[in-house]
Protein backbone atom coordinates (compact mmCIF):
# COMPACT_ATOMS: atom_id res chain seq x y z
CA UNK A 1 0.00 0.00 0.00
CA UNK A 2 1.14 3.55 -0.70
CA UNK A 3 1.07 6.45 1.78
CA UNK A 4 -2.13 8.48 1.46
CA UNK A 5 -2.30 12.25 0.96
CA UNK A 6 -2.33 13.09 4.69
CA UNK A 7 0.71 10.91 5.30
CA UNK A 8 2.51 12.63 2.44
CA UNK A 9 1.70 16.03 3.98
CA UNK A 10 3.02 14.75 7.30
CA UNK A 11 6.26 13.57 5.70
CA UNK A 12 6.87 16.95 4.05
CA UNK A 13 6.23 18.72 7.36
CA UNK A 14 8.45 16.25 9.17
CA UNK A 15 11.31 16.95 6.74
CA UNK A 16 11.08 20.62 7.67
CA UNK A 17 10.81 19.88 11.38
CA UNK A 18 13.81 17.56 11.36
CA UNK A 19 15.93 20.05 9.45
CA UNK A 20 14.95 22.78 11.89
CA UNK A 21 15.47 20.61 14.98
CA UNK A 22 18.90 19.32 14.02
CA UNK A 23 20.56 22.20 12.20
CA UNK A 24 18.85 25.46 13.15
CA UNK A 25 19.01 24.69 16.85
CA UNK A 26 22.60 23.51 16.64
CA UNK A 27 23.64 26.73 14.89
CA UNK A 28 22.56 28.58 18.04
CA UNK A 29 24.58 26.33 20.35
CA UNK A 30 28.00 27.74 21.28
CA UNK A 31 29.95 24.55 21.96
CA UNK A 32 31.27 21.36 20.35
CA UNK A 33 31.49 17.91 21.90
CA UNK A 34 34.32 17.35 24.41
CA UNK A 35 35.80 14.34 22.56
CA UNK A 36 38.39 14.53 19.79
CA UNK A 37 36.99 11.50 17.94
CA UNK A 38 33.48 10.90 16.58
CA UNK A 39 31.21 8.47 18.47
CA UNK A 40 31.30 4.77 17.58
CA UNK A 41 31.52 1.33 19.14
CA UNK A 42 35.31 1.72 19.12
CA UNK A 43 35.57 5.23 20.63
CA UNK A 44 32.84 6.64 22.87
CA UNK A 45 29.07 6.60 23.38
CA UNK A 46 26.60 8.51 25.50
CA UNK A 47 26.20 6.89 28.90
CA UNK A 48 24.07 8.56 31.55
CA UNK A 49 22.19 11.69 30.41
CA UNK A 50 21.89 14.88 32.43
CA UNK A 51 19.09 15.44 34.90
CA UNK A 52 16.23 13.30 36.18
CA UNK A 53 17.80 9.90 35.49
CA UNK A 54 16.84 6.65 37.18
CA UNK A 55 20.44 6.28 38.35
CA UNK A 56 20.26 9.68 40.08
CA UNK A 57 16.92 8.79 41.66
CA UNK A 58 18.24 5.53 43.07
CA UNK A 59 21.60 6.95 44.26
CA UNK A 60 20.55 10.54 44.92
CA UNK A 61 21.41 10.64 48.61
CA UNK A 62 24.72 8.83 48.18
CA UNK A 63 26.11 10.50 45.05
CA UNK A 64 24.01 13.52 44.10
CA UNK A 65 22.69 15.07 47.32
CA UNK A 66 24.56 18.35 46.71
CA UNK A 67 23.06 18.63 43.23
CA UNK A 68 19.37 18.45 44.17
CA UNK A 69 19.52 14.64 43.74
CA UNK A 70 19.78 14.95 39.94
CA UNK A 71 22.63 13.89 37.67
CA UNK A 72 24.16 17.31 37.10
CA UNK A 73 26.32 16.37 34.12
CA UNK A 74 26.63 14.01 31.17
CA UNK A 75 28.48 10.70 31.38
CA UNK A 76 30.22 9.54 28.20
CA UNK A 77 31.33 5.90 28.10
CA UNK A 78 34.90 5.46 26.84
CA UNK A 79 38.12 3.62 27.62
CA UNK A 80 40.79 5.20 29.78
CA UNK A 81 43.13 7.44 27.80
CA UNK A 82 40.55 8.74 25.32
CA UNK A 83 41.63 12.26 24.26
CA UNK A 84 39.38 15.12 25.38
CA UNK A 85 39.16 18.60 23.85
CA UNK A 86 37.95 22.05 24.81
CA UNK A 87 34.31 22.61 23.86
CA UNK A 88 34.98 26.28 23.07
CA UNK A 89 37.40 29.16 23.45
CA UNK A 90 38.33 30.07 27.00
CA UNK A 91 40.88 30.04 29.80
CA UNK A 92 41.92 27.15 32.01
CA UNK A 93 40.57 28.00 35.48
CA UNK A 94 41.53 25.03 37.65
CA UNK A 95 43.47 21.79 37.32
CA UNK A 96 42.90 19.07 39.92
CA UNK A 97 40.83 21.21 42.29
CA UNK A 98 38.86 18.38 43.86
CA UNK A 99 36.67 20.82 45.72
CA UNK A 100 34.61 20.53 42.54
CA UNK A 101 34.51 16.73 42.85
CA UNK A 102 34.97 14.26 39.98
CA UNK A 103 38.15 12.61 41.26
CA UNK A 104 40.82 11.44 40.64
CA UNK A 105 41.62 14.37 38.30
CA UNK A 106 39.64 17.20 36.80
CA UNK A 107 40.01 20.38 34.77
CA UNK A 108 37.74 23.44 34.55
CA UNK A 109 37.62 25.97 31.69
CA UNK A 110 36.04 29.46 31.85
CA UNK A 111 34.61 30.04 28.39
CA UNK A 112 34.28 33.32 26.55
CA UNK A 113 30.64 32.41 25.88
CA UNK A 114 29.86 32.87 29.59
CA UNK A 115 29.98 29.33 30.98
CA UNK A 116 32.39 27.00 32.80
CA UNK A 117 33.02 23.43 31.64
CA UNK A 118 34.21 20.68 33.97
CA UNK A 119 35.92 17.48 32.81
CA UNK A 120 35.86 14.86 35.56
CA UNK A 121 37.35 11.45 36.36
CA UNK A 122 40.42 12.11 34.21
CA UNK A 123 43.16 9.52 33.90
CA UNK A 124 45.97 11.80 35.09
CA UNK A 125 46.71 15.47 35.61
CA UNK A 126 45.54 17.47 32.58
CA UNK A 127 48.36 18.69 30.26
CA UNK A 128 47.29 22.33 30.70
CA UNK A 129 47.91 25.02 33.34
CA UNK A 130 45.64 27.62 34.98
CA UNK A 131 45.55 30.82 32.96
CA UNK A 132 46.34 29.06 29.67
CA UNK A 133 44.16 30.01 26.69
CA UNK A 134 42.49 27.23 24.69
CA UNK A 135 40.30 27.11 21.61
CA UNK A 136 37.58 24.67 20.59
CA UNK A 137 39.20 21.33 19.74
CA UNK A 138 42.41 21.85 21.75
CA UNK A 139 43.55 18.86 23.80
CA UNK A 140 42.79 19.36 27.52
CA UNK A 141 43.08 15.86 29.02
CA UNK A 142 42.48 12.12 28.86
CA UNK A 143 39.53 10.18 30.25
CA UNK A 144 39.88 7.89 33.26
CA UNK A 145 37.92 5.91 35.83
CA UNK A 146 36.59 7.22 39.17
CA UNK A 147 37.53 3.88 40.74
CA UNK A 148 41.17 4.16 39.55
CA UNK A 149 40.99 0.78 37.81
CA UNK A 150 40.20 1.54 34.14
CA UNK A 151 38.21 -1.67 34.52
CA UNK A 152 35.33 -0.71 36.78
CA UNK A 153 33.40 2.15 35.12
CA UNK A 154 35.68 4.20 32.87
CA UNK A 155 33.92 7.30 31.58
CA UNK A 156 34.05 11.09 31.32
CA UNK A 157 31.79 13.04 33.66
CA UNK A 158 31.17 16.38 31.95
CA UNK A 159 29.42 19.47 33.31
CA UNK A 160 28.58 22.98 32.13
CA UNK A 161 28.27 25.46 35.01
CA UNK A 162 27.54 29.12 35.55
CA UNK A 163 30.47 31.50 35.97
CA UNK A 164 29.94 31.48 39.76
CA UNK A 165 30.09 27.64 39.66
CA UNK A 166 26.82 27.32 41.62
CA UNK A 167 24.48 26.23 38.82
CA UNK A 168 24.79 23.45 36.24
CA UNK A 169 23.01 23.46 32.90
CA UNK A 170 21.99 20.67 30.58
CA UNK A 171 24.91 20.32 28.11
CA UNK A 172 22.41 19.11 25.50
CA UNK A 173 21.06 22.66 25.30
CA UNK A 174 24.51 24.15 24.68
CA UNK A 175 26.49 21.59 22.62
CA UNK A 176 25.84 21.13 18.90
CA UNK A 177 25.26 17.41 18.35
CA UNK A 178 22.57 15.02 17.15
CA UNK A 179 21.46 14.06 20.64
CA UNK A 180 18.52 11.98 19.47
CA UNK A 181 20.88 9.74 17.51
CA UNK A 182 23.29 9.55 20.46
CA UNK A 183 20.52 8.36 22.79
CA UNK A 184 19.60 5.52 20.41
CA UNK A 185 22.38 3.30 21.73
CA UNK A 186 24.84 3.22 24.58
CA UNK A 187 22.87 4.39 27.60
CA UNK A 188 23.79 3.05 31.03
CA UNK A 189 20.11 2.44 31.84
CA UNK A 190 16.93 1.88 29.84
CA UNK A 191 14.63 3.67 30.37
CA UNK A 192 16.88 6.64 31.10
CA UNK A 193 14.56 8.94 33.07
CA UNK A 194 12.62 8.52 36.30
CA UNK A 195 8.92 9.13 35.83
CA UNK A 196 6.88 10.82 38.58
CA UNK A 197 3.36 9.40 38.46
CA UNK A 198 2.07 12.64 39.99
CA UNK A 199 3.58 14.69 37.14
CA UNK A 200 4.00 12.10 34.41
CA UNK A 201 5.33 14.29 31.57
CA UNK A 202 7.89 16.31 33.48
CA UNK A 203 11.59 15.84 32.75
CA UNK A 204 11.21 12.75 30.56
CA UNK A 205 13.25 13.88 27.53
CA UNK A 206 16.96 14.47 27.11
CA UNK A 207 16.34 18.13 26.17
CA UNK A 208 13.72 18.80 28.88
CA UNK A 209 15.75 18.87 32.10
CA UNK A 210 16.04 21.52 34.83
CA UNK A 211 19.02 23.61 35.84
CA UNK A 212 20.60 22.36 39.06
CA UNK A 213 21.56 24.72 41.91
CA UNK A 214 24.13 23.26 44.28
CA UNK A 215 22.75 23.13 47.80
CA UNK A 216 19.16 23.56 46.59
CA UNK A 217 16.22 21.41 47.68
CA UNK A 218 15.85 17.90 46.30
CA UNK A 219 13.85 17.84 43.08
CA UNK A 220 13.00 14.15 42.74
CA UNK A 221 11.65 12.91 46.08
CA UNK A 222 8.70 11.26 44.34
CA UNK A 223 5.90 9.55 46.27
CA UNK A 224 5.09 7.40 43.23
CA UNK A 225 8.14 6.75 41.02
CA UNK A 226 7.86 4.62 37.90
CA UNK A 227 9.52 2.25 37.39
CA UNK A 228 10.09 1.78 41.12
CA UNK A 229 13.42 -0.01 41.42
CA UNK A 230 14.26 1.08 44.96
CA UNK A 231 14.00 -2.53 46.17
CA UNK A 232 15.67 -4.12 43.17
CA UNK A 233 15.39 -4.29 39.41
CA UNK A 234 13.05 -6.95 37.97
CA UNK A 235 14.59 -9.68 35.84
CA UNK A 236 13.60 -9.14 32.22
CA UNK A 237 10.75 -11.35 31.06
CA UNK A 238 11.72 -14.22 28.75
CA UNK A 239 11.01 -13.56 25.05
CA UNK A 240 7.95 -15.40 23.82
CA UNK A 241 8.28 -17.49 20.67
CA UNK A 242 6.48 -16.09 17.64
CA UNK A 243 5.73 -17.54 14.23
CA UNK A 244 6.32 -14.77 11.69
CA UNK A 245 7.03 -15.21 7.99
CA UNK A 246 9.89 -13.42 6.30
CA UNK A 247 9.15 -9.83 5.39
CA UNK A 248 7.78 -9.61 1.83
CA UNK A 249 9.91 -7.75 -0.71
CA UNK A 250 6.98 -5.48 -1.53
CA UNK A 251 6.51 -4.38 2.12
CA UNK A 252 6.36 -0.62 2.65
CA UNK A 253 6.29 1.59 5.74
CA UNK A 254 3.50 4.03 6.58
CA UNK A 255 3.27 6.46 9.49
CA UNK A 256 0.39 7.13 11.88
CA UNK A 257 0.11 9.09 15.12
CA UNK A 258 -0.74 6.51 17.78
CA UNK A 259 -1.62 8.51 20.90
CA UNK A 260 -2.97 11.90 21.84
CA UNK A 261 -0.45 14.74 21.65
CA UNK A 262 2.37 14.58 24.20
CA UNK A 263 1.82 10.94 25.17
CA UNK A 264 3.67 8.77 26.13
CA UNK A 265 7.36 7.94 26.79
CA UNK A 266 8.09 4.28 27.51
CA UNK A 267 5.10 2.87 25.63
CA UNK A 268 4.77 -0.92 25.23
CA UNK A 269 2.77 -3.55 23.35
CA UNK A 270 0.37 -6.13 24.71
CA UNK A 271 2.30 -9.43 24.64
CA UNK A 272 -0.56 -11.35 22.99
CA UNK A 273 -2.46 -8.65 21.08
CA UNK A 274 -0.36 -7.08 18.29
CA UNK A 275 -2.69 -4.08 17.88
CA UNK A 276 -3.00 -3.10 21.55
CA UNK A 277 -0.61 -0.48 22.88
CA UNK A 278 -0.14 0.74 26.47
CA UNK A 279 1.21 3.97 27.90
CA UNK A 280 1.22 6.03 31.09
CA UNK A 281 0.13 9.66 31.14
CA UNK A 282 -1.29 12.25 33.49
CA UNK A 283 -1.35 15.96 34.29
CA UNK A 284 0.71 17.64 36.99
CA UNK A 285 -0.83 17.24 40.42
CA UNK A 286 -2.85 14.12 39.69
CA UNK A 287 -2.01 10.42 39.70
CA UNK A 288 -1.26 9.16 36.20
CA UNK A 289 -3.36 6.50 34.50
CA UNK A 290 -2.59 3.47 32.38
CA UNK A 291 -4.05 4.01 28.90
CA UNK A 292 -4.60 1.52 26.10
CA UNK A 293 -5.02 2.07 22.35
CA UNK A 294 -6.25 -0.19 19.58
CA UNK A 295 -3.97 1.10 16.81
CA UNK A 296 -6.46 -0.03 14.18
CA UNK A 297 -8.95 2.48 15.64
CA UNK A 298 -7.29 5.92 15.41
CA UNK A 299 -8.24 8.55 18.00
CA UNK A 300 -9.76 6.03 20.41
CA UNK A 301 -8.37 4.96 23.75
CA UNK A 302 -9.44 3.58 27.11
CA UNK A 303 -8.32 4.17 30.67
CA UNK A 304 -7.30 0.77 32.02
CA UNK A 305 -6.39 1.61 35.61
CA UNK A 306 -4.53 3.99 37.83
CA UNK A 307 -0.76 3.80 37.29
CA UNK A 308 1.54 2.04 37.90
CA UNK A 309 0.74 -1.13 36.00
CA UNK A 310 1.48 -4.39 37.80
CA UNK A 311 4.51 -6.55 37.13
CA UNK A 312 3.46 -9.45 34.93
CA UNK A 313 4.65 -12.65 33.34
CA UNK A 314 5.91 -12.49 29.76
CA UNK A 315 2.46 -13.25 28.34
CA UNK A 316 0.62 -10.96 30.76
CA UNK A 317 -1.47 -13.78 32.21
CA UNK A 318 0.08 -13.63 35.71
CA UNK A 319 0.69 -10.65 37.97
CA UNK A 320 3.52 -10.39 40.49
CA UNK A 321 2.85 -8.30 43.61
CA UNK A 322 4.99 -7.77 46.73
CA UNK A 323 3.29 -8.70 50.01
CA UNK A 324 6.04 -7.92 52.50
CA UNK A 325 9.82 -7.60 52.51
CA UNK A 326 10.28 -11.31 51.71
CA UNK A 327 7.19 -12.58 49.88
CA UNK A 328 5.42 -12.05 46.56
CA UNK A 329 1.96 -13.05 45.36
CA UNK A 330 1.83 -14.60 41.89
CA UNK A 331 -1.74 -14.50 40.62
CA UNK A 332 -3.20 -16.15 37.53
CA UNK A 333 -5.62 -13.54 36.24
CA UNK A 334 -7.86 -16.02 34.38
CA UNK A 335 -9.20 -17.64 37.57
CA UNK A 336 -7.62 -15.69 40.43
CA UNK A 337 -5.46 -18.60 41.59
CA UNK A 338 -2.73 -17.11 43.79
CA UNK A 339 0.62 -18.48 44.96
CA UNK A 340 2.60 -16.92 47.80
CA UNK A 341 6.33 -17.38 47.28
CA UNK A 342 9.20 -16.44 49.60
CA UNK A 343 12.10 -15.08 47.57
CA UNK A 344 13.89 -13.17 50.29
CA UNK A 345 12.59 -9.96 48.71
CA UNK A 346 13.96 -10.63 45.22
CA UNK A 347 11.43 -10.08 42.42
CA UNK A 348 10.63 -13.43 40.78
CA UNK A 349 10.53 -13.98 37.02
CA UNK A 350 8.31 -16.63 35.39
CA UNK A 351 9.39 -18.86 32.53
CA UNK A 352 7.53 -18.87 29.20
CA UNK A 353 5.01 -21.52 30.34
CA UNK A 354 4.47 -19.89 33.76
CA UNK A 355 5.38 -23.11 35.54
CA UNK A 356 8.72 -22.08 37.09
CA UNK A 357 10.13 -19.00 38.76
CA UNK A 358 13.64 -17.60 38.84
CA UNK A 359 14.99 -15.23 41.48
CA UNK A 360 18.41 -13.96 42.53
CA UNK A 361 19.62 -13.43 46.09
CA UNK A 362 22.93 -11.86 47.11
CA UNK A 363 23.35 -12.36 50.87
CA UNK A 364 25.01 -9.58 52.89
CA UNK A 365 28.04 -11.56 54.02
CA UNK A 366 30.41 -8.65 54.47
CA UNK A 367 32.59 -9.95 51.63
CA UNK A 368 33.85 -7.54 48.98
CA UNK A 369 32.28 -9.68 46.23
CA UNK A 370 29.63 -11.91 47.79
CA UNK A 371 28.21 -14.77 45.76
CA UNK A 372 24.84 -14.30 44.08
CA UNK A 373 22.58 -17.31 44.50
CA UNK A 374 20.46 -18.17 41.47
CA UNK A 375 17.26 -19.88 42.63
CA UNK A 376 14.70 -21.84 40.62
CA UNK A 377 11.39 -23.09 42.02
CA UNK A 378 7.94 -24.21 40.92
CA UNK A 379 5.48 -21.37 40.37
CA UNK A 380 3.96 -22.06 43.80
CA UNK A 381 7.39 -21.80 45.47
CA UNK A 382 7.86 -25.53 46.02
CA UNK A 383 11.03 -27.43 45.07
CA UNK A 384 13.17 -24.31 45.44
CA UNK A 385 16.86 -24.92 44.86
CA UNK A 386 20.05 -22.96 44.20
CA UNK A 387 21.42 -23.88 40.79
CA UNK A 388 24.30 -21.39 40.57
CA UNK A 389 26.20 -19.53 43.28
CA UNK A 390 29.01 -17.22 42.18
CA UNK A 391 30.03 -13.56 42.59
CA UNK A 392 28.91 -11.16 39.87
CA UNK A 393 26.31 -13.55 38.47
CA UNK A 394 22.90 -12.79 36.96
CA UNK A 395 20.43 -14.97 35.09
CA UNK A 396 17.45 -14.72 32.72
CA UNK A 397 15.03 -17.23 31.23
CA UNK A 398 15.68 -18.14 27.61
CA UNK A 399 12.53 -20.24 27.34
CA UNK A 400 10.54 -22.64 29.53
CA UNK A 401 13.54 -24.52 30.93
CA UNK A 402 16.86 -22.89 29.91
CA UNK A 403 18.62 -20.03 31.66
CA UNK A 404 21.15 -17.58 30.27
CA UNK A 405 23.80 -17.13 32.96
CA UNK A 406 26.02 -14.05 32.90
CA UNK A 407 29.03 -13.69 35.17
CA UNK A 408 30.88 -10.38 35.29
CA UNK A 409 34.23 -9.47 36.77
CA UNK A 410 35.37 -5.95 35.99
CA UNK A 411 34.63 -5.38 32.30
CA UNK A 412 34.69 -9.10 31.44
CA UNK A 413 31.42 -10.97 30.87
CA UNK A 414 31.14 -14.74 30.61
CA UNK A 415 27.93 -16.21 29.18
CA UNK A 416 26.66 -19.75 29.60
CA UNK A 417 23.42 -21.71 29.28
CA UNK A 418 22.01 -23.96 32.00
CA UNK A 419 19.21 -26.45 31.43
CA UNK A 420 17.12 -26.54 34.62
CA UNK A 421 15.70 -29.96 33.75
CA UNK A 422 18.87 -31.90 32.89
CA UNK A 423 21.20 -29.67 34.98
CA UNK A 424 23.58 -29.62 32.02
CA UNK A 425 25.46 -26.40 31.30
CA UNK A 426 27.71 -25.17 28.52
CA UNK A 427 29.63 -22.01 27.86
CA UNK A 428 28.94 -19.58 25.05
CA UNK A 429 32.03 -17.44 25.46
CA UNK A 430 33.62 -14.55 27.34
CA UNK A 431 33.90 -10.98 26.13
CA UNK A 432 35.20 -7.68 27.45
CA UNK A 433 32.88 -4.64 27.62
CA UNK A 434 29.83 -6.52 26.42
CA UNK A 435 26.76 -4.25 26.20
CA UNK A 436 23.03 -4.36 25.39
CA UNK A 437 22.59 -8.13 25.56
CA UNK A 438 19.21 -9.06 24.07
CA UNK A 439 17.48 -12.40 23.51
CA UNK A 440 15.48 -13.22 20.37
CA UNK A 441 11.87 -14.40 20.60
CA UNK A 442 11.95 -18.06 21.59
CA UNK A 443 15.39 -17.77 23.17
CA UNK A 444 17.34 -19.31 20.32
CA UNK A 445 19.64 -16.39 19.50
CA UNK A 446 21.48 -13.50 21.20
CA UNK A 447 22.57 -10.04 20.08
CA UNK A 448 25.05 -7.76 21.84
CA UNK A 449 27.77 -5.28 21.06
CA UNK A 450 31.38 -5.11 22.16
CA UNK A 451 32.50 -1.62 23.09
CA UNK A 452 35.93 0.01 22.95
CA UNK A 453 37.96 -3.14 22.29
CA UNK A 454 41.76 -3.10 22.51
CA UNK A 455 41.70 -4.14 18.85
CA UNK A 456 39.26 -1.55 17.40
CA UNK A 457 38.15 -3.80 14.56
CA UNK A 458 36.60 -6.16 17.13
CA UNK A 459 34.25 -3.45 18.42
CA UNK A 460 30.74 -3.78 17.03
CA UNK A 461 27.56 -5.86 17.05
CA UNK A 462 27.54 -9.65 17.34
CA UNK A 463 24.90 -12.34 17.09
CA UNK A 464 25.04 -16.01 18.01
CA UNK A 465 22.76 -19.02 18.58
CA UNK A 466 22.26 -20.22 22.16
CA UNK A 467 23.17 -23.80 21.26
CA UNK A 468 26.24 -25.64 22.48
CA UNK A 469 29.31 -25.02 20.35
CA UNK A 470 27.91 -21.90 18.68
CA UNK A 471 30.20 -18.98 17.85
CA UNK A 472 29.54 -15.26 17.75
CA UNK A 473 29.40 -13.54 14.34
CA UNK A 474 30.30 -9.87 13.97
CA UNK A 475 27.86 -7.91 11.80
CA UNK A 476 28.98 -5.25 9.35
CA UNK A 477 26.89 -2.39 10.79
CA UNK A 478 26.51 -0.59 14.10
CA UNK A 479 23.31 0.86 15.51
CA UNK A 480 20.20 0.19 17.56
CA UNK A 481 18.09 -2.90 16.98
CA UNK A 482 14.83 -4.54 18.02
CA UNK A 483 13.86 -8.15 17.39
CA UNK A 484 11.14 -8.85 14.83
CA UNK A 485 11.21 -12.66 15.04
CA UNK A 486 13.48 -15.51 16.13
CA UNK A 487 15.86 -14.80 13.25
CA UNK A 488 15.08 -11.30 11.99
CA UNK A 489 15.21 -7.76 13.31
CA UNK A 490 14.71 -4.10 12.55
CA UNK A 491 17.66 -1.80 13.03
CA UNK A 492 18.61 1.87 12.92
CA UNK A 493 22.13 2.48 11.59
CA UNK A 494 24.10 4.74 13.93
CA UNK A 495 24.48 7.92 11.87
CA UNK A 496 24.89 10.88 14.25
CA UNK A 497 25.84 13.15 11.34
CA UNK A 498 22.42 12.65 9.71
CA UNK A 499 19.30 14.72 10.42
CA UNK A 500 16.99 11.68 10.37
CA UNK A 501 17.14 7.95 10.85
CA UNK A 502 16.59 5.03 8.48
CA UNK A 503 14.76 1.82 9.31
CA UNK A 504 16.35 -1.36 7.94
CA UNK A 505 15.38 -5.05 8.00
CA UNK A 506 17.84 -7.91 8.51
CA UNK A 507 17.23 -11.64 8.19
CA UNK A 508 20.03 -13.35 10.12
CA UNK A 509 19.52 -16.69 8.36
CA UNK A 510 19.42 -15.59 4.72
CA UNK A 511 21.53 -12.47 5.17
CA UNK A 512 18.88 -10.28 3.51
CA UNK A 513 19.53 -6.68 4.57
CA UNK A 514 17.49 -3.84 3.09
CA UNK A 515 16.28 -0.35 3.82
CA UNK A 516 12.57 0.03 4.57
CA UNK A 517 12.50 3.83 4.66
CA UNK A 518 14.23 6.57 2.70
CA UNK A 519 15.60 9.40 4.82
CA UNK A 520 14.81 11.94 2.09
CA UNK A 521 11.14 11.00 1.62
CA UNK A 522 10.24 9.31 4.92
CA UNK A 523 12.33 11.03 7.58
CA UNK A 524 11.83 10.24 11.25
CA UNK A 525 13.80 10.68 14.45
CA UNK A 526 13.30 8.57 17.58
CA UNK A 527 13.88 10.29 20.93
CA UNK A 528 15.46 8.61 23.97
CA UNK A 529 16.04 5.39 22.03
CA UNK A 530 12.35 4.74 22.80
CA UNK A 531 10.86 2.28 20.29
CA UNK A 532 9.14 -1.11 20.47
CA UNK A 533 8.08 -3.76 17.95
CA UNK A 534 4.63 -5.35 18.12
CA UNK A 535 4.55 -9.11 18.83
CA UNK A 536 3.62 -9.87 15.20
CA UNK A 537 6.47 -7.70 13.87
CA UNK A 538 4.07 -5.59 11.80
CA UNK A 539 4.29 -2.28 13.70
CA UNK A 540 6.87 -0.18 15.49
CA UNK A 541 5.79 2.30 18.15
CA UNK A 542 8.26 5.13 18.70
CA UNK A 543 8.62 8.35 20.68
CA UNK A 544 8.72 11.00 17.96
CA UNK A 545 11.48 13.54 18.59
CA UNK A 546 9.72 16.23 16.57
CA UNK A 547 6.49 16.43 18.59
CA UNK A 548 7.10 14.34 21.76
CA UNK A 549 4.23 12.02 20.87
CA UNK A 550 4.05 8.29 20.14
CA UNK A 551 3.79 7.35 16.46
CA UNK A 552 3.47 4.04 14.63
CA UNK A 553 5.46 2.78 11.69
CA UNK A 554 3.39 0.07 10.04
CA UNK A 555 5.45 -2.38 7.96
CA UNK A 556 3.06 -4.03 5.49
Amino acid sequence: MKPNYLVQVFLIALCLLLSSRTFAQDSDKPFVLPMAEPPSAATWLLGQPYGNTIGAYLRGDAWYRAGQRLHFGLDFSMACGTPLVAIGAGTIAFVDDLGFGSAPHNVLIRHDAGYVSLYGHLYDRAPVTPGQRVNAGDLVGYSGDPDLTCDSRPHLHFEIRSLDYQTTYNPVDLIAANWDALTAIGSFQTPAFQQNLDDARRWMQIDDQPDVTFGGRALNLYDAPYPDWRNGTPIENPPLAVDIRALPVEAVVTFQQATFTGCCPGIWWDALNPTRLYGIDGAAGQRASLFAWDVTQPDTFEVVSTAPPPLTSADGTHTITPINENEFAIQRTADGATFIVNTGGSIPSLNTTNTKILFLVTPDTGEERPATNVWVADVDGNNARIIVSFPGTSARWLDDHRLLISTREGQNNRLSVLDTITQQAYGLGAWERLRNLTIAPGGGRLMFYLFSQSEPSRSGIYTMPTTSGATAERLDWFGAWAWRSADSLYYLPFQPDQASQTLRYLDLVTGEDRALTDATTQPFLIANGDWAVSPDGARIAFWNATDDTTWIMAVE
